[in-house]
């Protein structure tokens, strides 16, 4: 392999390194925003359960009024029950008794309902607290991890860009011509290895001609993806072992017996 198709296959691993880069350094703002969505989310929950509590404290003080006005008219019904003339009138005051200990009998039922959802609203109010609270400790660890990380990378993504110049310096210009236009579109990648006698980027067979003329050294776009194609001999896998060959089975002659001996003689006399 020449010195020439060494810089290009170089070149076409350090650009897929820098993509890979790219992709890591994109995707770690959307891994951070990720993170400040969840805190949002969390922050209006606690949000909207404060608001909810302190709805509801403002229905438990409405109740405890609305309970005194009525307690108070209530004792007032039953100072004034001793001073009635008639069996009517006490009827009378005896029913708004009546009709005033049911409404105060309601409002404590409610009363009690609102303490219920309090309690509840306060639960879930500490342990959003709780995981807003660690949400904004993993949210710092994250920023501490992502300015280190990303530090790294343009650190990387420099050394890369160097060794990318370098690499392409040591390149035909026609070549390399050819090489940008087939990595700029939606191939990805403008060089591809062959094996077998197919393209080991599409998988398609060459025609024999083409097959050798890359064996040759020679670099010829493929007539299906139209990567540049070449051959590397010490990445081609190892001939299979030879066939066992099988001995033939010589027969042995039969040692006449006695009495074919004897036989033979006695015709000879």
């Amino acid at each position: 392999m020449d010195a020439a198709l060494e810089h290009l296959i170089r070149l076409q691993k350090v650009d897929e390194q820098i993509a890979q880069l790219h992709h890591s350094i994109a995707e770690l703002p959307k891994h951070l925003a990720s993170l400040e969505e969840k805190l949002r989310t969390q922050k209006a929950s606690l949000d909207d359960a404060d608001k909810s509590i302190a709805a509801e404290e403002v229905r438990r003080r409405r109740l405890d009024s609305d309970l005194k006005d009525i307690q108070e008219k209530v004792a007032r019904y039953r100072g004034q029950s001793s001073s009635v003339k008639t069996n009517d009138e006490f009827r009378a005051l005896q029913h708004e008794i009546d009709f005033a200990e049911a409404e105060i009998s309601k409002i404590e039922d409610q009363q009690i309902q609102v303490l219920e959802r309090v309690e509840s609203l306060q639960s879930a109010s500490r342990d959003t607290a709780a995981a807003l609270a660690a949400q904004n400790t993993l949210m710092e660890q994250e920023k501490t991890l992502a300015r280190a990380v990303s530090a790294e990378q343009q650190a990387q993504l420099a050394d890369l860009r160097q060794e990318r110049e370098l690499h392409r310096g040591s390149i035909d210009e026609s070549i390399l011509r050819t090489y940008d236009r087939i990595a700029a579109s939606s191939r990805k990648t403008g060089l591809a290895r062959v094996q077998g006698q197919r393209c080991l980027a599409c998988q398609m067979y060459l025609r024999p001609q083409i097959w050798n003329q890359v064996r040759g050294g020679q670099l010829i776009t493929c007539e299906s993806c139209a990567r540049l194609l070449y051959f590397d001999l010490s990445l081609e896998p190892p001939p299979p072992p030879p066939l066992p060959v099988k001995k033939k089975r010589i027969s042995k002659a039969k040692t006449p017996s006695t009495a074919d001996q004897e036989a033979q003689a006695s015709l000879q006399e």
